[in-house]
């Protein structure tokens, strides 16, 4: 773990070291990426939370 933070620590010094420009060139990638991935994950589980609870509700119904 004390490698990884220490990885992270010369990486946080390299971004901060550059103009905001390129902060941004870096970075937006990374952060879109991200918010993807978290976007799609969250949509799959809404939707299969929302196919659960149409389940549940149509099977209490009783035959009309």
């Amino acid at each position: 773990m004390n490698g990884f933070l220490s990885w992270w620590d010369g990486v946080e010094l390299w971004l901060s070291g550059l103009g905001f420009v390129l902060q941004t060139v870096v970075v937006m990638p990374v952060v879109l990426a991200l918010a993807y991935v978290i976007a799609v994950t969250l949509d799959a589980l809404l939707g299969r939370g929302i196919h659960l609870m149409r389940r549940i509700l149509h099977s209490d119904e009783e035959p009309g």
